[in-house]
């Protein structure tokens, strides 16, 4: 009996010595958990608040995410092949704004021409701009190329339109050489806006249609050409913002920190300190040529908000010079092609407009 009750206890004792031994593992184990967590945290939040003052202390960094000139979609693009994105009808060549430095242009002519087209070199397509069609500049976003899809599909709606289409990447974009800045992009489109109008017949007309931050290139080089007696003959503002400090506090990427004491001095602050403005609020009020503004309600990107308020501005400068009233249309929801809606729609908005 005395023998038995030894084993027993020694049973229990065991049990007992797992039990706590489980016990403290687990514990231990939580514990560790728990404490990985908080290392995650702690260098999230130190992150969190070591990003505002590297861009106070690098403002060139808050520069680079105004144009994202060095991010490609699509990314394996041969831009001197506009026939692999499915333009059977546009020739690339290059142009130099400024000794050296080159930049990279697509003329694609109306789509009736296509067959005209093939096989010709650089001087039959300089030679259809005496032809008797409208010739559209148009002006690119930030981010991307002259290639980029979405841009690809409008050129072919408005080649199908009748419409000469020229696009090209700024200095520091695509295989346009350089650096990027608000002054050189201006002087880029001038350039081109000007060896066009040497181009074309006299009585043809010149639209100049600039995207998203393309609208603020856009305003900068109507005014200009207001500001010198010779505006073009319209301006199409799609996706437009009132100037680059509205729109970097409204673009989704600040969410997490337009809230903070101090976004305008660390942020804001340091996008000025690289002189980049595109004031289309106030470029609007030097405007004397037709414009024209669409833009997508659910616009994630530029709110549809900072395109009423250019608008807005537009209309108050019609009431004081007494000139003819700009116009604004809502596009459909932002994520719908172009191919499927602007054949019918926009046809008939472009035509009914112009």
């Amino acid at each position: 009996m005395f023998e038995i009750a030894i084993s027993v206890k020694k049973t229990i004792d065991r049990s007992a010595l797992v039990s706590t031994v489980v016990t403290i593992m687990h514990q231990r184990g939580k514990g560790s958990v728990m404490g990985r967590m908080k290392r995650i945290m702690m260098v999230l939040l130190l992150v969190y608040i070591s990003i505002p003052f590297i861009i106070k202390l690098f403002p060139s960094i808050q520069a680079k995410l105004v144009f994202l000139n060095f991010v490609r979609r699509p990314y394996f693009i041969d831009l001197k092949r506009p026939l692999d994105q499915g333009l059977n009808h546009t020739h690339n060549f290059y142009m130099e704004p400024v000794m050296g430095q080159k930049i990279g242009v697509w003329h694609t002519v109306p789509a009736h021409m296509w067959r005209d087209s093939q096989g010709k070199d650089g001087d039959w397509f300089k030679s259809m701009f005496s032809s008797t069609h409208p010739v559209i500049l148009y002006l690119h976003g930030n981010s991307g190329t002259r290639g980029g899809d979405h841009r690809v599909q409008l050129y072919k709606v408005l080649s199908s339109l009748g419409y000469h289409v020229v696009a090209f990447d700024y200095r520091g974009w695509g295989d346009s050489d350089g650096y990027p800045s608000e002054g050189a992009m201006t002087d880029d489109a001038l350039f081109i806006y000007d060896w066009l109008k040497q181009q074309m017949g006299k009585s043809l007309p010149l639209y100049i249609w600039g995207h998203s931050l393309g609208t603020g290139v856009g305003t900068n080089l109507v005014k200009r050409l207001c500001d010198r007696g010779s505006p073009p003959d319209a301006l199409v503002l799609e996706s437009p913002f009132t100037n680059i400090r509205e729109e970097a506090k409204s673009h989704p990427f600040s969410m997490v920190y337009r809230f903070l004491p101090g976004f305008d001095w660390f942020f804001l602050d340091s996008i000025s300190a690289n002189n980049i403005c595109f004031t289309s609020d106030e470029n609007v009020n030097h405007i004397s040529c037709p414009v024209l503004i669409l833009h997508a309600e659910d616009d994630p990107v530029v709110p549809f908000h900072l395109g009423k308020k250019v608008q807005v501005f537009g209309v108050e400068y019609v009431k004081t010079c007494q000139s003819v009233l700009n116009v604004i249309s809502q596009l459909p929801p932002l994520f719908v092609c172009w191919e499927t809606w602007t054949m019918s729609q926009l046809k008939h908005l472009w035509f009914a407009w112009f």
